[in-house]
């Protein structure tokens, strides 16, 4: 189904509002014609592209819609010299692909013509979707269009407006998470350059994080290092393998060599002179790079074209054609040209001006396809096969990749997609020539000639990716990798990468989980937490919920980054068994792994302010020990805790002195001498202590006897005041009900050596409750009756 989409421009912050746009009918275009076992690629009559005789300078290809299919953008202009103006203006196309039947032209993103030479597709603003960046020639600002949800919104470039770009390339340089712009500018000169042009400055926009940009000018180099004559290519590729995007430019001025760049990772660049790319005659001529491992020692090496040197001269009058050069890359950014790497055979003049890689063969080494205009009618489009020791042309009929014929004689980009989902890869190409169309080429289905479907996977360069997470991580912490991985092509797109329609369902985490309205199944991270053996996560399932898929963001060349952070599971030391894979659009799946790292708690983590899920505290507070909360683990840890901060471990308390919670709850003993250094329950009751065990009753516990403290324990075995001195009452303890009566000795002897009474106490009187001791004078008749009457009938009550 085509997805509507919208268009509105503004210097200001993007609206979402935008107004309805019409489609564009397709236009039939004059039909190539079918010459059967001519060509690997072939065009089909029933897929013909839009043709109002516009001029492409460049094309791009990108899944606008995000539904699967890929679709078409064509830069166009017929501006050619410093001439260019607004007669020269063209308005550049989006083809969409209608599901594999056709292409329909998207009116509406582009409405005004401009001068465009380039185009790229990224993801400007960070939110998943694809946007593209316009680089505009002769005084015209350049652009940005943001994607959002359908509706593209433009944003000039700032100090854009005085440029002529020549080209342009999208990636990180800056190291900071967001697509950045670097760009030529042609100056004002001749359009091939001649004689001492100095050419014009190199370009840099950094981009703020929101799709804006500032200028970035300041960290290029300064003076003649920073100008390049007529540059038709800029590429951002790491050539020292330090993951950051260093720069290739190509001039086609009188003395300066073709650019190379080195980025320090943090978007500063300098000057790096490659003796390989120095001038072979008395004219530099350098027009495009194709960057790719072609020898397959994991660094990134270059295919320049036109820079060869003179190889022959055809035609009346004649033409003079160059060679193209390999340059090998010694892993540190130095680079050498093996002449046995491709012979004069397979590597005539020709007028080329880009060359796209792709595995033609399924023998994972990236071939390539070499195009251009043609010369009196030569094969301009040409297959050349690499074994990872050198090219040679395809054996006839694949060495014209394309049908040699006048409709495809000025081709000047091509770009690698499968458009039918029939596992071929198709090709789409665009004529700098108004007289001529572009074209959708389609992978021949035939078993000697054609093209095999693909069976060979992507491939993940780094040999070293097991150790990038090293032995040991720690729960919460944001981890995560560089790698480079590609499917054998240039350029590296999203669409390169399996289209998923189950991809949001799964469990995606990390810093790509949210940016996934591609659709795209990217390079990825995936990983289990507390595996028994490795293995298990060969042959787990995508939608097993112990399985975590971290995606990862591109960011360059064929670069990417993957960062998540790494998730609790409930225990405080685990494992995390992880392996880094890609599966292509063909659904070949490629995995680097199984490892596994050991998970634990960071020490640093503790006392920085923020409760971890695997903290239950971190603060400075008496109950937080080590960031964990000692309330509630069933142990009353005085003195920290008691019953008022942590009831739960050391309460409640019961308000009554003289029970097993006394010692945590001081309220309820409040007579106790905290500096007697008296200890309940130690078998000894000391003085001013307060504690049943050691000094007497225990409440609930009353045995009808008056022992110390039992007045205020057990009242009812104490009745003082009721005028009788009961069992266990003496002088101390009842003086109202005991004057003068004693308690006997542990023999049970008075002290005065006179017999105990009936109540076991010793008396002064004899009122037959006791003995009379001596000396000690005798109660009245009368106060013995009281007593025995008054009192006696008190005791009964009690009895009672």
């Amino acid at each position: 189904m085509l997805v509507a989409l919208a268009v509105k421009s503004s210097s200001s912050p993007r609206r979402r509002a935008g107004r309805a746009l019409q489609v564009v009918t397709a236009v039939t275009a004059a039909v190539l014609p079918a010459i059967a076992g001519a060509s690997p690629w072939e065009p089909r009559p029933e897929i013909q592209l839009p043709d109002d005789g516009r001029t492409a300078q460049k094309v791009e290809l990108v899944d606008i819609n995000a539904d699967g299919w890929v679709d078409i953008v064509f830069a166009n202009s017929k501006g050619e010299g410093v001439s260019g103006s607004n007669a020269n203006a063209e308005v550049n196309q989006v083809l969409v692909n209608d599901q594999g039947t056709g292409f329909t032209e998207l009116g509406g993103i582009f409405t005004d013509p401009d001068n465009a030479w380039v185009i790229k597709a990224g993801d400007i603003d960070a939110d998943g979707d694809a946007d593209l960046v316009v680089g505009v020639s002769f005084s015209s600002p350049s652009f940005v269009l943001i994607n959002d949800e359908g509706t593209f919104t433009r944003e000039d470039l700032v100090d854009s407006a005085s440029a002529s770009i020549g080209d342009l390339e999208l990636g990180d340089v800056d190291n900071d998470g967001d697509l950045d712009i670097f760009a030529s500018d042609w100056g004002d000169a001749a359009q091939h350059g001649f004689i001492d042009d100095p050419g014009g400055p190199l370009r840099l926009w950094l981009n703020n994080g929101d799709g804006t940009f500032a200028n970035g000018d300041a960290q290029l180099m300064m003076g003649m290092e920073l100008l390049a004559a007529w540059s038709f290519d800029v590429e951002l590729v790491d050539i020292n393998n330090d993951y950051a995007l260093d720069a290739m430019i190509s001039t086609r001025g009188d003395a300066d060599p073709a650019r190379v760049l080195l980025n320090d990772g943090q978007g500063n660049f300098s000057n790096h002179p490659v003796p390989a790319l120095q001038p072979m005659n008395t004219k530099n001529i350098n027009v495009a790079f194709t960057p790719m491992d072609f020898d397959g020692d994991g660094a990134v090496d270059v295919i320049t074209l036109q820079d060869g040197g003179l190889s022959q001269c055809m035609g009346d009058p004649p033409v003079c054609a160059r060679r193209n050069s390999l340059l090998l890359n010694d892993g540190s950014g130095g680079f050498t040209i093996p002449m046995a790497y491709w012979g004069p055979g397979d590597n005539p003049g020709r007028n080329d001006f880009d060359a796209a890689s792709l595995d033609f063969n399924n023998d994972a080494k990236p071939d390539f396809v070499i195009t251009g205009t043609s010369i009196n009618n030569t094969v301009n489009s040409r297959l050349l096969l690499n074994d990872g020791a050198k090219f040679t042309v395809a054996p006839a009929p694949l060495d014209s990749a394309f049908p040699a014929v006048a409709q495809l004689n000025d081709t000047v980009g091509l770009m690698f997609a499968d458009f039918d989902h029939d596992r071929r890869e198709d090709v789409a190409v665009a004529q700098r020539d108004a007289a001529l169309s572009n074209h959708a080429l389609f992978g021949r289905d035939d078993p000697d000639d054609g093209i095999a479907e693909d069976d060979t996977p992507p491939r993940i360069y780094d040999d070293n990716i097991g150790s990038k997470l090293g032995t040991l991580l720690f729960f919460g912490q944001h981890a995560g990798f560089e790698a480079r991985v590609n499917d054998y092509k240039t350029p590296s797109h999203w669409h390169d990468y399996l289209f998923d329609a189950t991809l949001t369902g799964l469990k995606l985490t990390g810093d790509g989980a949210a940016l996934t309205t591609h659709g795209r199944r990217l390079p990825y991270m995936e990983f289990a937490l507390g595996l028994g053996d490795p293995q298990e996560l060969v042959t787990m399932a995508d939608d097993d919920p112990k399985k975590f898929i971290a995606p990862s963001i591109w960011f360059g060349e064929a670069l990417w980054r993957v960062g998540f952070t790494v998730p609790y599971n409930g225990s405080k030391t685990d494992t995390l068994t992880w392996q880094y894979c890609a599966i292509d659009a063909a659904a070949n799946r490629v995995c680097v792994g199984p490892f596994t790292v050991e998970l634990g708690i960071d020490p640093e983590s503790c006392g920085d302010g923020t409760v971890q899920e695997w903290e239950t505290c971190d603060d400075d507070s008496p109950l937080c020990v080590m960031c964990e909360n000692t309330c509630g683990d069933g142990m009353c840890e005085m003195p920290a805790e008691n019953s008022t901060n942590c009831p739960e471990d050391c309460g409640p308390c019961d308000g009554v002195c003289g029970t097993a919670d006394d010692p945590m709850c001081p309220d309820d003993c409040p007579d106790t001498d905290s500096d007697s250094g008296a200890v309940c329950g130690d078998g000894t009751c000391d003085d001013g202590e307060v504690c049943p065990e050691d000094c007497g009753e225990t409440a609930g516990e009353c045995n009808g006897v008056c022992e110390p403290t039992g007045g205020e324990t057990c009242p009812e075995d104490c009745l003082c005041g009721d005028g009788v001195c009961g069992p266990g009452e003496d002088a101390t303890l009842c003086p109202e009900d005991c004057p003068g009566e004693t308690a006997t000795d542990s023999d049970g002897q008075c002290p005065d050596g006179g017999a105990p009474g009936a109540d076991g106490q010793c008396q002064l009187d004899d009122d037959g409750c006791g003995c009379v001791a001596d000396g000690q004078g005798t109660r009245g008749l009368w106060g013995s009756l009281l007593l025995l009457g008054v009192f006696g009938v008190r005791r009964s009550r009690k009895r009672a």
